[in-house]
């Protein structure tokens, strides 16, 4: 009788230590994955709609995420620690990268042709997107007294169309362009560099 009380004690401590270990162990694990995630924030102060897409770059890894931040919002994302490629899709244009997401990242976007004020700017965890897309304000005129579509290519591709005695403000990446122009009664090649505040007028060769 005493063996079978011992040896029920023994099945009794047993069960206890096994219900003692599986309530710890899920509680270990989730510390752990908390441990393998990483704050990001993205404060979009534009005036239009972003996208951002992270893929991880790491060799057995597919973590991958998609994020839409509305115009003047921003928006807090916890993905998984490591080092990814972006696609970014702001102000009209895409622009490709690598974000290091081993600590946490800040990633300000400026209205459209900006740079942000978001206080220094030389933390590691802090980007500036109007440094990436490098955006400026022009204006384009069209003098000639016709109608034309313009072509503008360099570091994006644009497509315009100016009225007669037109003219139109663009936020377009900094940099020189090649412009084709059909107007005119013909198809005529012009370079043109961008930079801020720039303004081209169009004439009639």
């Amino acid at each position: 009788m005493k063996k079978q009380h011992t040896i029920r004690g023994l099945v009794f401590l047993l069960t206890l230590v096994a219900l003692v270990f599986a309530a710890i162990v899920p509680q270990t694990n989730v510390l752990a994955q908390d441990a393998d995630l990483v704050r990001l924030t993205i404060n979009n102060k534009s005036e239009r709609d972003i996208w951002y897409r992270l893929d991880a770059k790491e060799f057995g890894r597919y973590d991958y995420y998609y994020f839409h931040i509305p115009a003047g919002e921003a928006r807090y994302y916890t993905p998984v620690r490591g080092v990814y490629e972006y696609i970014l899709y702001a102000c009209g244009i895409n622009v490709k990268g690598d974000l290091d997401l081993s600590t946490h990242k800040v990633i300000n976007v400026p209205e459209c042709g900006m740079k942000s004020h978001y206080g220094p700017q030389d933390q590691e965890n802090i980007e500036d997107v109007g440094d990436q897309l490098r955006l400026v304000d022009v204006t384009l005129v069209n003098d000639s007294g016709r109608y034309m579509k313009l072509i503008l290519e360099g570091p994006s591709v644009f497509v315009f169309q100016l009225f007669a005695e037109e003219e139109k403000e663009y936020t377009i990446p900094m940099g020189y362009y090649e412009i084709t122009m059909y107007g005119c009664g013909g198809t005529h090649h012009l370079t043109f560099y961008a930079r801020f505040h720039k303004v081209k007028e169009f004439t009639c060769p």
